[in-house]
């Protein structure tokens, strides 16, 4: 978290924690003086409750004395039924139920919400915490999309390139806001990079940091939809192809900085880079590697040129 200041970055991003939670490592940081602005992107509903997500929202605020932006997913299927003894019929209708008791616990409201697959209830604490935490959702395809602009501050999506995003994800997320006669919600891309990465290992780069996610049935679904084609165990020549339509940037620093200005120029508000660990690769090269994105990007140029 350090590296933020030293970076001039706006937000740290981080994914499901497994070994401690997001806020514990947010509060050491701060007690050494470091605040950053956090999002965590994205917390699986499955592995937590909504009264336990809006404690951590409510805590890491208060922190890092900045807005965090909390954004939830259901998961995968199979996480559905390891975690909840089901697979969730209706993946959408659960994660409205969950947010609707994250911002009522949030704002400090009597909460009573009994829904088919979350009951929260709780006592009014008239502590409101609204205004600093950011409540998105992560977005693969259409239909989440669409709860995004109905329900959410923000959304974000994992694996898009920029027309796919453009044309699909924020067309239907802005559509429905502008349907229920709210605010449309910000947009936020993930670009995956690892800088300089020679060709013949781009295929490996592109396998170690997200294989998984590409041989996942609705990752490929939704790829598939946006005209990349994977076979279920993705290919060399898929790989290639991932990297080739603008989902795993594999260039020098100034190319992984085009590429984030264009998801910024086809509608993300924030882009948030990923930077995978190239093999031998140890933290003060991934550093920096930070450092030189950090050279060749001016934010406030980019924020004139987009206002413009």
């Amino acid at each position: 978290v350090a590296m933020s200041s030293t970076l001039k970055l706006d937000r740290i991003w981080f994914g499901q924690q497994t070994f401690a939670p997001v806020v514990a490592g947010v509060g050491y940081a701060s007690g050494r003086g470091h605040r950053a602005a956090v999002g965590t992107a994205v917390t699986v509903m499955p592995t937590t409750t909504p009264f336990a997500t809006a404690q951590e929202l409510r805590a890491t605020s208060r922190l890092t004395g900045k807005k965090t932006c909390g954004y939830l997913s259901p998961g995968y299927p199979e996480i559905q039924r390891r975690m909840t003894g089901s697979q969730w019929a209706s993946p959408l209708t659960a994660t409205r139920e969950f947010v609707a008791a994250v911002r009522s616990l949030l704002a400090g409201a009597e909460t009573d919400i009994r829904g088919e697959y979350f009951h929260t209830a709780h006592q009014a604490t008239g502590v409101d915490d609204s205004e600093s935490c950011e409540i998105g959702l992560g977005v693969l395809r259409p239909g989440m999309a669409r709860l995004a602009g109905e329900i959410a501050d923000g959304f974000i999506t994992w694996l898009s390139g920029a027309e796919y995003f453009s044309q699909v994800l924020c067309a239907e997320a802005n559509a429905a806001a502008d349907a229920a006669g709210r605010s449309r919600p910000r947009a936020v891309a993930t670009l995956h990079a690892a800088p300089e990465v020679p060709d013949a290992d781009v295929p490996d780069i592109v396998r170690g940091a997200i294989g998984p996610h590409l041989s996942a049935p609705h990752y490929r679904d939704m790829l598939e939809s946006s005209g990349i084609p994977l076979h279920e165990i993705p290919t060399d020549v898929d790989l290639r192809n991932v990297a080739d339509r603008g989902l795993f940037c594999t260039g020098d620093h100034q190319e992984i900085i085009d590429r984030a200005n264009a998801l910024a120029f086809a509608g993300a508000d924030e882009v948030s880079i990923v930077l995978h660990q190239r093999p031998g690769q140890g933290l003060t090269e991934l550093f920096d590697d930070w450092a030189a994105l950090a050279a060749v990007h001016d934010p406030v140029l980019q924020r004139n040129e987009l206002a413009s």
